[in-house]
C-alpha cells in the first residue's frame, strides 16, 4: 500500500524521518540512528535527535538503512497499462508504478524508448500529483538504422505505424531525427547502433549517421545511449562518441577490447544482465561471456549505471540483476554507486546521489538494519521518498 500525497500544501516536501541509519554514499560507514529533517524537498538537517514541527508528517523507519534514492537507467513504458487517463486507468497505472518502480526504491528512472504520447501523459500525471511515482527522463522513440527495425518491435508496432519510427539514411536525416526528439520532450537520445532485424542478424547504423546524431544531441545538451548488440554495433557507438551503452553487447564475441576502450573514454555501461537470462537464454555458455564482459569493463576503470530493461522484461524484481552484478565481480558498494552516485554525476545533478544536508531528499529506505548489507538487501525496500514525499511505503 502506498502513502498518499498530502492535501496540505505547506507539508508537501516537508518530512521528519525518525531513527534512520544513514548510508551517506558508497564506501561510507552506516551511521547509528539519526533523524533527518526535510524542508521543501531538501535535506535541512541530520541530527541524533530533532524536535517535531507542527503539521509536518513523520516517518519512523525504526533503525532501517537509508540511502540516496535509486535510479533505474533502463526502463520502458510500453505496456498497455500506461494508456488512458480515466480514473480507472490511473488506478491501474498507480498499481503498476508501485510494483514496477517505486517499491523497488527508484526515485528516478530513464525511459529508453517508449511511445511518446503515452509517456508524456504519464510524466505529466506524475508531475502534477495525479499519480505518485519517480521522476522520468525519456528518450521518446529510439533512432534506428535505415531498414533496421528490430524484429521484436515488429511484433508490437502495427505495420502502418512503423514508417513513423526514425530510420535516417543520412547525417542530415540523423540531425533532423534528434531535433524532432528534442521538440517532443526527450531528455536523452537512444540510438540503435546495432539492431537485431532477425533473431540471428544485426544491422549496424552507418558511422556518419551515428556521429551526426551524437553531435546534434550534445549540441542540445542531451546524453546519448546506444543499443549495440554486437561487435560492429559497439564499434559504431564508440567511434560516434556516445555517452553510455544501454546493455553489454549480448553477442559478446570480440567485444571485450572494445568495452575496455569504452571504459578509457569514459563511456558508461548499463549491464541489464538479468534481462538476457530472463528473455533469451539461461545456459552458462551464453551468460558467462556477458559476465566476463562486464568484469573486464569494470577492471579497465569503467563506470556502471544500474538498469534492468523492465517494461520490456516482464520480471520486475531487481534481485536477479543485483545477483548477476555480484557474479560479475561488483561489490555491494559498486552496486550502490551504480544506483546513486554514478547516475547523478552522469546527468550533472549535484543535488542527488548522496544523503547530505542541502541535497534533494530523494531517498530509499531499505528493509534492513545491518552494518554490512549484501547486494540482495538492496532489493528489499521499505519506502521510497522523492523530494521529501513518500511515494511508496511497505505496510
Amino acid at each position: 500500500m502506498s502513502t498518499m500525497r498530502s492535501s496540505n500544501d505547506h507539508s508537501v516536501g516537508n518530512l521528519l524521518i525518525r531513527n534512520a541509519r544513514i548510508w551517506t554514499r558508497p564506501g561510507a560507514p552506516i551511521s547509528q540512528p539519526r533523524d533527518v529533517w526535510v524542508r521543501n524537498g531538501r535535506i535541512e538537517a541530520i541530527e541524533s535527535s530533532l524536535d517535531p514541527s507542527e503539521g509536518v508528517p513523520e516517518l519512523d523507519v525504526n533503525g532501517r538503512v537509508v540511502t540516496a534514492g535509486f535510479w533505474n537507467c533502463h526502463v520502458h513504458l510500453t505496456e498497455p497499462v500506461w494508456r488512458g487517463t480515466s480514473i480507472e486507468a490511473r488506478r491501474r497505472q498507480q498499481d503498476a508504478l508501485d510494483d514496477m518502480l517505486s517499491s523497488r526504491g527508484f526515485s528516478s528512472v530513464v525511459d529508453l524508448a517508449s511511445p511518446p504520447h503515452t509517456t508524456s501523459s504519464l510524466i505529466h500525471q506524475i508531475e502534477t500529483g495525479r499519480l505518485r511515482g519517480p521522476g522520468v527522463v525519456t528518450a521518446g522513440v529510439g533512432i534506428l538504422p535505415q531498414r533496421g527495425t528490430p524484429f521484436y518491435i515488429k511484433a508490437d508496432v502495427p505495420w502502418f505505424l512503423r514508417w513513423k519510427l526514425p530510420k535516417p539514411a543520412t547525417a542530415s536525416g540523423a540531425r533532423r531525427a534528434v531535433a524532432a526528439q528534442v521538440r517532443g520532450g526527450a531528455g536523452v537520445v537512444k540510438l540503435f547502433t546495432g539492431s537485431y532485424v532477425t533473431p540471428d542478424r544485426v544491422k549496424p547504423m552507418r558511422h556518419d549517421v551515428a556521429r551526426a546524431a551524437v553531435t546534434e544531441a550534445h549540441r542540445h545538451g542531451l546524453r546519448v545511449f546506444a543499443h549495440t548488440s554486437d561487435k560492429a554495433g559497439t564499434e559504431v557507438a564508440i567511434e560516434a562518441g556516445v555517452d553510455a551503452l544501454a546493455h553489454v553487447p549480448d553477442s559478446a564475441e570480440g567485444t571485450v577490447p572494445l568495452l575496455e576502450d569504452a571504459a578509457r573514454r569514459g563511456i558508461r555501461v548499463v549491464p541489464t544482465l538479468h534481462m538476457f537470462a530472463a528473455t533469451v537464454r539461461t545456459d552458462d555458455d551464453y551468460l558467462q561471456p556477458l559476465y566476463e564482459s562486464l568484469r573486464s569493463f569494470v577492471g579497465a576503470g569503467g563506470r556502471v549505471l544500474f538498469g534492468t530493461d523492465v517494461g520490456y522484461m516482464r520480471d520486475r524484481d531487481t534481485r536477479g540483476e543485483f545477483q548477476a552484478m555480484e557474479h560479475s565481480g561488483l561489490s555491494v558498494d559498486d552496486i550502490l554507486r551504480s544506483l546513486t552516485v554514478e547516475p547523478a554525476e552522469f546527468f550533472g545533478d549535484e543535488t542527488a546521489g548522496t544523503v547530505e544536508v542541502t541535497n534533494r531528499a530523494d531517498l530509499t529506505v531499505l528493509d534492513c538494519s545491518t552494518n554490512s548489507p549484501a547486494g540482495s538487501d538492496l532489493a528489499d525496500v521499505h519506502a521510497t521518498i522523492r523530494s521529501g514525499e513518500v511515494i511508496w511505503q511497505r505496510t
